[in-house]
């Protein structure tokens, strides 16, 4: 019992000596890391494909533009990772009970790359484009959007009105606005070759700088950052795309440092 008592006093005293030198000690504020983005920079991707028009309307068979079309022009809506619709240029919608009108109001700071604020009559505009059976689109979309009817309430809001209730009416409204201001007066037959399709004007985060041509062939589209866009300037300055005939090509651009990146 008495060697007991002695091992039992032996732990206690170490105890208590833990227990001050823990008091004693000074406690560590840990700081969070968190990572910071920086503006600058450039940022090139290889694109399989060839060029033809920067215009969304004109782009459902040529892939390679699109991609460079979504970060001209902006869209009403888009969807994001989950599937779900978010608000671009539409700011809020609302749906009747009935299922057949939608109402959208736009921003009222969206600006075109030339400073035209951007109005329901882009948005009425690029939508009549899509039933005009002059432009290469495919002939079901056509049909579906010559049977809804589009007006613009007043500058900022516009309202749909569908002949029935169907649910996914909002997968159809993530497409690129075009300006009316610069295309309102061109035919939708002129409209293929207008020059603008290749100096184009949008709304989206980058704006148009240049074509790049070699041997007198189009082999990429340069973007600049535009310091107006109104979800904020983007971080990267310069997007540049290339376009290669082929996956190997792509790859072998990847492998020699020419391209950061290729597409889907």
């Amino acid at each position: 019992m008495k060697r007991l008592r002695w091992q039992l006093l032996i732990v206690f005293l170490a105890l208590i000596a833990i227990g001050v030198l823990l008091l004693g000690q000074q406690p560590v504020t840990v700081q969070p890391l968190s990572p910071e983005p920086i503006t600058g920079g450039s940022y090139t991707e290889g694109l399989i494909g060839q060029f033809s028009r920067l215009n969304p309307v004109l782009a459902y068979y040529n892939a390679a533009d699109r991609d460079v079309n979504r970060l001209i022009y902006s869209r009403l809506i888009y969807f994001d990772d989950r599937g779900l619709p978010q608000p671009e240029l539409a700011e809020s919608w609302g749906i009747s009970r009935d299922g057949t009108v939608y109402n959208f109001s736009l921003r009222v700071d969206a600006l075109w790359h030339d400073g035209t604020p951007v109005t329901s009559a882009d948005v009425v505009y690029t939508i009549n484009l899509l039933k005009e059976p002059a432009l290469p689109m495919p002939e079901d979309l056509r049909q579906f959007w010559s049977e809804i009817e589009v007006e613009a309430l007043d500058e900022h809001t516009i309202q749909f009105r569908l002949p029935e209730p169907f649910a996914p009416f909002l997968d159809q409204l993530s497409f690129g606005i075009l300006p009316f201001h610069r295309l309102g007066g061109q035919t939708p037959e002129g409209l293929v070759n207008d020059p603008y399709n290749m100096t184009p004007i949008g709304s989206g985060p980058f704006r148009f700088e240049q074509l790049i041509v070699e041997d007198d062939l189009i082999k990429g589209v340069a973007l600049t950052a535009f310091d107006d866009y109104f979800d904020g300037r983007p971080f990267i300055d310069q997007v540049i795309f290339r376009y290669y005939p082929d996956a190997a090509s792509a790859l072998a651009a990847y492998q020699a440092g020419e391209v950061s990146g290729i597409s889907q």
